[in-house]
């Protein structure tokens, strides 16, 4: 049993991790090597072992490839080149703004491999709060963490001892030496292909004098090297610390954090720091490798993201890495995530276990809104051109819908509304392919690929901004969003009974004959059609219907367990490393090893089999999770910001936010017999399961506050509210949270498929008061589902009519979209008007005070009307000052 936070700092619990120590506190369970057992080919969590404080703004970390910004640290390499100040979120989007030292006997040379020193991992201690490591020749390393710097202690074994200064190029920077004074500062400016980064200055102190110094010839501008006249087993201890803004800003961290503490005081720091949070939750009836898997997973959900601002006189400043010319802001910004992985778990988990600074972490990626007018897919630290879905909206709306208020909300809606209603041509911001997307209702594969991936996202995204419209009295943002979120059934394909990529035309990327399931890529990111074939949690229920029925759905998910686990490589042309990690999960088709199959085991909720989830859910904790223990493994696939962790902390605890931007979440089953849960109000959450087993792992009855409690789901304020919940577990599957009334709420009812609001004005005729049809800018183009085209009007009341063919629908909302240019152009008052005999008009509805904030930009209206017609006309009444009016496209969403 892992002790009470309250009472830790006193008590011995004996368990040999590493040798020769004593295991007392939850920080003494973390091995940071575990996952580092990895490459490019095979990832068993492409992790590094980063030694930092919770979410701080430097990583320290050994290298055994010293001339690598990606795989840094292998488990498998026997001799350490270098020790580096790191900011590396993920060795595929590479380090950055770094620096690495490296202490040497006898003599010093800057050739990395000639300055590896050899080790065994039995003389190497990793830790979150401390890294040790003692050479093959006698030489010691340790590192302790602060937030912006580190307190180093090298052992000495001769009397000629070095430290030697570079960075990963020896050139990218500047560094000077006095000697006198026994410091050494300068700057690094190595960015990675993201974007140039901040320049990051640093300022060295040594407890020891200078004997001598160089700074290398030739080339290597930056490499330099001190030598102190030492005692055969001295101990030289080095403060440095890190900044964004300059060197002395760094001169002033390091005294801020580390001024004369000892670097055994240092090191007490951070490991209280560290004990603060994985002591939130403890644990009773874990084995003692269980634990290392579950205070590590804790860890690295405690990494990231990374602050990036500093204390400048008590004013919180940063140098922006959103804006150009990184210019200095005030307030705190934070970077490092990657939120297509990262809002399935490590969000949730922060509004639960810490809203504060979950709180405080949103708004520093909303400060990056402010700065550079979007809010990053991927920080690394800016803009970054990779992944899918602007998954920044769910990760906002569900923390507000969870009780999380300290962060601008007004600011994150906007930048929630940007990425969801407009077209941006810059492929690093906002969503692709906004230009039809919007008005198809699904984004098209024959102009954006992975273009199923990206309309499966927007769609849980714009949940988000509905649900989060709902609750900030936006009705008409969330009546449209909400509406959006159902666009799914867009692209289910019947006739293959998958999701599938579709082409601007409405015709299927492949044909049915074509179609293979297990094919990667296309359509798909970083999966296949079996891996996104229920990725619709925020409408279960719809996407049962879509499937026959919750027993369709049931039926589905049982056949992608019982699929063959082979794949074909697609649209990738040859194998990646998913392909082969999701293979050797060895559960059909389930690729636990990737972010995109994370939310389907809860899946089974909806499909009125809990049980199942019950089965699965402890199939995956037993056989994906290790401990790195003596071989450096840890995960299937790349452990990115903590997101596989997070999966296996909920699931641990027995419930998943399934359905991102509702405040609940799906219960599955408790793994350990107790578990309690440090509130930050002060309540506790206690989890008992004291019969849970492998066998016992079927719910038979649950009981929340001693009241019996049968729905599959748990509401966020049951939780958050603190209180006990009992679990009777047994070796058979029972009918618990099975009922109709127990299932999670959906957007649908009823067993039919839904039947979002569509455009109906397609195939119809059109005319206008005015336009300017000979550059084609004419009213055909105010219909054309492009936003990058436009209707053009030489008046500054002009009116466009459309009349539908198939007879009169009727029109719920209507949406504009203004165009490229020229925003006194746009319309800021009108009436839209219906007929069904083209000249006796009705208003249905008039906007006075409009605005479009932004190019591109659609916003949507709705009708109060439940009358079909076949005519509608939109009368603009005033612009924004121009005699000339433009709209890209106009909607009339109906049925």
């Amino acid at each position: 049993m892992v002790i009470s936070s309250k009472k830790m700092l006193g008590v011995l619990l004996l368990c040999p991790l590493w040798a020769g120590e004593a295991l007392a506190l939850p920080s003494d369970y973390v091995n940071t090597v575990r996952g580092s057992n990895s490459g490019g080919g095979y990832s068993r969590g492409n992790t590094f072992p980063a030694t930092a404080v919770p979410f701080g703004f430097n990583f320290w970390t050994p290298m055994t490839d010293a001339n690598s910004t990606s795989w840094i640290y292998d488990y498998n390499r026997s001799a350490i080149q270098a020790f580096t100040i790191s900011h590396m979120p993920s060795p595929w989007m590479g380090d950055r703004q770094t620096f690495q030292v490296m202490p040497q006997t006898g003599s010093v040379t800057a050739d990395r491999a000639s300055r590896g020193a050899a080790f065994s991992h039995a003389n190497e201690i990793a830790r979150a709060h401390y890294y040790s490591v003692r050479f093959n020749s006698g030489l010691q390393t340790e590192i302790a963490p602060t937030d912006h710097g580190a307190s180093w202690r090298f052992t000495f074994p001769s009397t000629s001892s070095y430290v030697l200064f570079d960075t990963v190029d020896g050139k990218s920077g500047s560094l000077t030496i006095d000697q006198a004074n026994g410091v050494v500062s300068g700057y690094t400016d190595h960015s990675t292909g993201w974007g140039p980064a901040p320049r990051m200055y640093f300022y060295a102190r040594f407890s020891k004098a200078i004997a001598e110094s160089q700074k290398m010839t030739g080339q290597r501008a930056v490499t330099s090297w001190v030598r102190f006249s030492t005692a055969p087993g001295e101990k030289v201890t080095m403060a440095i610390a890190t900044s964004f803004l300059s060197v002395a800003q760094a001169q002033d961290n390091l005294a801020q954090e580390i001024g004369t503490k000892s670097f055994d005081t240092v090191k007490q720091e951070a490991q209280n720091a560290w004990n603060a949070l994985l002591g939130k939750i403890e644990v009773e009836g874990a084995t003692e490798d269980q634990k290392t898997i579950f205070y590590s997973n804790m860890y690295r959900t405690f990494l990231y993201p990374n602050s990036a601002w500093e204390n400048v006189g008590g004013t919180p400043r940063y140098a922006s890495p959103y804006a150009s010319g990184h210019p200095v802001k005030t307030g705190k910004v934070y970077v490092n995530n990657g939120f297509w992985d990262t809002y399935r778990t490590t969000w949730p988990y922060y509004s639960l276990l810490i809203p504060t600074r979950a709180g405080e972490m949103i708004d520093g990626f909303v400060n990056g809104y402010k700065d550079g007018g979007w809010v990053t897919r991927w920080s690394a630290p800016g803009y970054a051109n990779i992944m899918v879905g602007t998954n920044s909206d769910v990760i906002f709306a569900d923390a507000y819908l969870k009780g999380v208020r300290n962060f601008d909300v007004a600011a994150a809606y906007d930048s929630m509304l940007r990425n969801a209603a407009t077209y941006s041509s810059d492929p690093a911001r906002g969503r692709k392919g906004m230009d039809r997307s919007i008005f198809l209702g699904y984004t098209p594969q024959d102009r954006v690929g992975e273009s199923t991936s990206w309309s499966l996202e927007g769609y849980l995204n714009d949940f988000g901004i509905g649900q989060l419209a709902q609750a900030l009295g936006k009705t008409e943002d969330a009546q449209y969003f909400l509406n959006r979120s159902l666009n799914y059934v867009n692209l289910f394909s019947p006739s293959v009974g998958f999701f599938r990529g579709k082409n601007t035309n409405g015709t299927w990327r492949t044909s049915d004959a074509d179609f293979k399931a297990n094919r990667w890529g296309c359509e798909y990111t970083e999966g296949n059609a079996w891996h996104y074939s229920v990725l619709a949690p925020q409408d279960g229920q719809g996407l049962a219907n879509l499937y026959q029925g919750r027993s369709g759905l049931a039926n589905k998910l049982d056949a992608l367990f019982s699929a063959a686990r082979d794949y074909d490589v697609g649209c990738y042309g040859g194998v990646i490393h998913e392909m082969v990690e999701a293979y050797d999960v060895n559960m059909g088709q389930y690729g636990h090893s990737n972010q995109p199959a994370h939310h389907t085991l809860y899946m089974y909720n909806y499909a009125g089999t809990p049980w199942r989830t019950q089965q699965r859910v402890r199939d995956v904790l037993n056989t994906q999770y290790k401990s790195g223990l003596g071989n450096g493994h840890g995960y299937l696939g790349d452990e990115d910001n903590g997101e596989l962790s997070a999966w296996y902390l909920f699931s641990a605890m027995g419930f998943y936010p399934v359905s991102m931007g509702r405040p609940e979440y799906a219960v599955g089953a408790p793994y350990f017999t107790k578990m309690t849960v440090h509130l930050e109000n002060g309540k506790d959450l206690v989890i008992n399961a004291p019969n849970v087993s492998d066998t016992n792992r079927y719910i038979q009855g649950v009981s929340l506050n001693g009241q019996a409690y049968t729905r599959n789901y748990l509401p966020h304020s049951a939780l958050v509210n603190g209180g006990t919940l009992d679990f009777t577990m047994g070796a058979s599957a029972t009918n618990w949270g099975s009922g109709a009334s127990d299932l999670p709420p959906s957007l649908t009812t009823g067993s039919a498929a839904p039947q979002p609001l569509a455009d109906v004005a397609k195939g119809g005729t059109l005319s206008a008061s005015a336009e300017n049809a000979g550059s084609g800018e004419g009213a055909a183009q105010g219909f054309d589902d492009d936003s990058l085209t436009k209707w053009l009007a030489f008046q500054s009341t002009p009116w466009i009519r459309y009349q539908l063919t198939g007879g009169a629908k009727t029109v719920k909302m209507y949406t504009l979209t203004s165009a490229n240019d020229f925003p006194g152009r746009d319309p800021r008052s009108w009436s839209l008007q219906a007929s069904n005999d083209g000249s006796t008009w009705v208003t249905l509805d008039t906007r006075t005070g409009q605005d479009f904030p932004w190019r591109y930009q659609t916003r949507a209206f709705a009708v109060n009307n439940n009358t079909a017609y076949s005519q509608y006309r939109l009368q603009i009444n005033e612009t924004h000052g121009d005699t000339i009016t433009q709209l890209a496209e106009i909607e009339l969403l109906g049925r």
